[in-house]
């Protein structure tokens, strides 16, 4: 069966699949004829009203299971760049899981059965559920109960220094390793920033790389016998027993700086450590999962996409898919250069997993890091500026060997506008191996996440050129006060330039990449950020606001295609999966100001309520 259509994987797809009918006899025409007779008096007998339909043999009718009725549907089925939603209705009917029709209150009620659950939504409004192109909900579901936290959290106040947060640590590290047992697992939680010794506050990464924290002699010191991580924002420090754990379990080649030899790590290892050592049982972290998948339909997420580097990770949703208590949906992306690069996906099978939990294409780490580790193309800042910029070296053969291999590019990691380069770069290199034609460029769909410091203007046409979809977060635009002071005014246009990207018709996709989405509640915090561009009262890059319909075309209809679900998700129409989310107050008409406000107070994947606010 070829589900996703016009946007295979791999090279070569073909669904059309065209075969001859074979002859029918008479008999078997006549049979034919007969059901279709049938089923057009039982569509009569239904579109007639409850009581003609109420004669009908239970065993012929199917009823909506449920109905949502006196209330503003926007189905978002009008896919173009205009501010028009598409169609508007008061009612819709879901059944099996799927919309079933739209239409009046009294038209979707004249459906009912005996068995309809009927629900008045009292005039509110209700939308498709948000999908959520780049986050990372199983390193967000470690961290969220702080008594049931995987890692101990070192504490820090303000104007605390490097040097003093290193003493706390050592004494942790001592501490706990005099509980422990030998060879279980030593795991802190580092603080975020601290001051260096110019009294200047430096941020944990740059901190970490530059070995300012401690290192894997000092930890070998004193747990000699216990592998010890630490975690630092999106890097890890560990020290050797740890070290040769994580080379136990790999698989193929190795992403390039992994790990260095003072035991400074990648994101990577935060990811595999986390859930492949610190949490024992499949069953316990995919109950961790569980809970964290159900607080993201809270906040109005139906759908998310991640890359993902741990084939544990992986197998515990799946093993949550099965129980049917997954929640909401999930695209994944396995990482290049990471044990989970051998999974039989990695060949390119387009689209395969199941109505919860699928493959999307093939991701990786990435060639810089977060603000301040972004690589740029700005030679005007300053020298400690440009000291901080990171380049990983050596992943651009991976991304290109994917890409000649027929993989498509998603999920991955891509920062600055000089990354950016690098990675479509990567993409033509891959693709010129592999011969491809510029169609077979464009049908490949490759995809470029963040959007922090990117893309410049002169990079959206080659963009539009190679049919490039961008996942934009508007909480980089968040970092637009340090964008200022560190490279100046001029490039706050590059920061999640979503109209510049649409206007030049570019695909242009809604992510969410924050941890800190729990401290607003709402994912419409972040499509208010990319409708005003305001931070603590000032706008910046004006010119790149969006209007609220099209923001929201990012987190829904144009956001399918990037999970390759476009023909079931996305829009609220017959036939596609019953994700809607019931909002507190009208997104169409609140001021712009309080679309932060917006929040579901009732959240249906597949039909089924995955969230119900008390007051609903």
């Amino acid at each position: 069966m070829c589900y996703m259509g016009a946007n295979p994987l791999r090279r070569g797809s073909n669904c059309s699949g065209a075969t001859e009918k074979p002859t029918e006899t008479k008999k078997e025409d006549a049979m034919r004829h007969s059901v279709k007779i049938l089923l057009l008096l039982l569509s009569l007998a239904l579109l007639c009203g409850p009581a003609l339909g109420q004669n009908v043999p239970p065993l012929l009718v199917n009823y909506p299971d449920t109905i949502l009725h006196n209330g503003k549907i926007a189905t978002m089925d009008d896919k173009n760049r205009s501010s028009n939603p598409g169609t508007v209705s008061q009612a819709l009917a879901i059944r099996d899981g799927k919309i079933l029709a739209t239409g009046t209150s009294q038209q979707m009620l004249a459906l009912r059965g005996a068995q309809t659950k009927v629900v008045d939504l009292k005039g509110r409004t209700v939308v498709p559920g948000i999908i959520d192109t780049h986050s990372h909900l199983f390193d967000y579901a470690l961290d969220a109960q702080e008594q049931t936290a995987v890692r101990t959290r070192v504490r820090s106040k303000p104007g605390d220094s490097w040097e003093s947060i290193k003493k706390q640590t050592l004494q942790i590290v001592k501490d706990t390793v005099a509980k422990k047992k030998p060879g279980e697992w030593v795991a802190l939680d580092l603080p975020r920033e601290g001051l260096g010794a110019d009294g200047k506050n430096v941020d944990g990464i740059v901190a970490a790389r530059r070995g300012m924290i401690v290192n894997r002699k000092e930890l070998d010191a004193i747990a000699p016998n216990n592998p010890v991580y630490l975690k630092v924002r999106t890097t890890s420090i560990i020290n050797g027993q740890a070290m040769d754990l994580v080379r136990s379990i790999w698989a193929g080649p190795m992403e390039p700086d992994l790990i260095r030899e003072d035991g400074f790590a990648s994101n990577t290892l935060n990811r595999i450590i986390g859930s492949d050592f610190l949490v024992g049982s499949l069953e316990e972290l995919a109950k961790y999962y569980k809970d964290e998948n159900f607080r993201w339909a809270s906040y109005g997420v139906t759908t998310w996409s991640s890359s993902f580097r741990s084939h544990k990770s992986l197998a515990a949703y799946q093993l949550l898919d099965k129980k049917g208590d997954i929640g909401i949906r999930l695209a994944y992306t396995p990482s290049l250069g990471t044990p989970i690069q051998l999974m039989p996906e990695m060949y390119g099978v387009s689209g395969y997993g199941t109505d919860y939990v699928w493959f999307a294409g093939a991701s990786m780490r990435g060639m810089d890091q977060s603000y301040p580790g972004i690589l740029t193309s700005i030679t005007s800042a300053a020298k400690d500026v440009k000291d901080r910029e990171v380049y990983n070296e050596g992943f651009s053969e991976f991304i290109e060997n994917a890409v000649a291999s027929g993989l498509r590019i998603a999920g991955t990691h891509t920062a600055g506008d000089k990354t950016l380069d690098l990675m479509l770069d990567a993409i033509e290199k891959g693709s010129a191996k592999a011969k491809l034609t510029p169609e077979q460029i464009r049908a490949a769909g490759h995809a470029m996440d963040h959007c922090a410091l990117n893309p410049r203007p002169d990079q959206i046409p080659r963009l539009k050129n190679l049919n490039i979809t961008m996942s934009c977060a508007p909480k980089y635009v968040e970092d637009s006060p340090e964008v200022l002071r560190d490279y100046g005014e001029q490039y706050l246009g590059w920061i999640a330039p979503m109209k510049s990207i649409i206007d030049a018709g570019v695909k242009a996709v809604f992510e969410t990449d924050d941890r800190d989405i729990f401290k607003v509640g709402t994912v419409f915090h972040y499509l208010d950020t990319m409708v005003n561009r305001e931070v603590e009262g000032k706008v910046y890059a004006g010119k790149e606001r969006v209007d609220r319909v099209l923001a929201l075309k990012t987190a829904t209809s144009w956001a399918a295609e990037y999970v390759y679900r476009q023909n079931v998700l996305g829009t609220l129409e017959r036939g596609k999966y019953a994700d809607l989310l019931v909002l507190n107050s009208d997104y169409f008409t609140v001021p712009e100001r309080e679309i932060r406000k917006v929040k579901p107070v009732l959240t249906m994947v597949g039909g089924k309520i995955v969230f119900q606010a008390p007051n609903f």
